[in-house]
């Protein structure tokens, strides 16, 4: 008698273990996508002017809006606040050029193209050109994730 009794009790526990095992696999497959695009959104903030690798005491700089969408493209719009040059706005695609999807580059844009995400903070950093290293002054060069993006 005891040999029937365990057996439904070790099969329910095997069919128990199963669905949580199934369970966990689904919520991870619903939360990757989730991780996947937390970078997606608009940003925005002022950066040095293009020819420049810091801000000017006479200068206001540049005017830069952002919007990278999870189909993998983007809208970057910048304007010279100082009036030297006029309004710019490129569409194009987005690469990543790492696994986390933290190091993205805006595909033909010839400057300032690279940029790294910090999803604790909310920002992009743009980059240098080619190197994907920090300007010496990176706080000159951060644009904030619009809260209602």
């Amino acid at each position: 008698m005891k040999n029937v009794i365990l057996i439904p009790l070790v099969a329910t526990a095997a069919l128990c273990g199963c669905q949580d095992s199934k369970q966990d696999k689904t919520q991870t497959a619903i939360e990757a996508p989730a991780l996947q695009t937390a970078w997606a959104g608009e940003y925005r903030g002022t950066t040095p002017c293009m020819g420049c690798l810091s801000r000017c005491d006479d200068c206001p700089g540049m005017a830069v809006t952002l919007r990278l969408s999870e189909n993998e493209t983007f809208v970057l719009e910048r304007e010279s606040l100082s009036g030297h040059n006029g309004y710019e706005t490129f569409v194009g695609k987005i690469r990543f050029q790492d696994d986390s999807r933290q190091k993205i580059e805006l595909v033909n844009i010839s400057k300032r193209n690279l940029l790294f995400v910090d999803l604790d903070k909310g920002v992009l950093e743009i980059r240098e050109d080619q190197t994907g290293k920090r300007y010496q002054m990176q706080s000159d060069f951060i644009l904030a994730q619009s809260l209602d993006s």
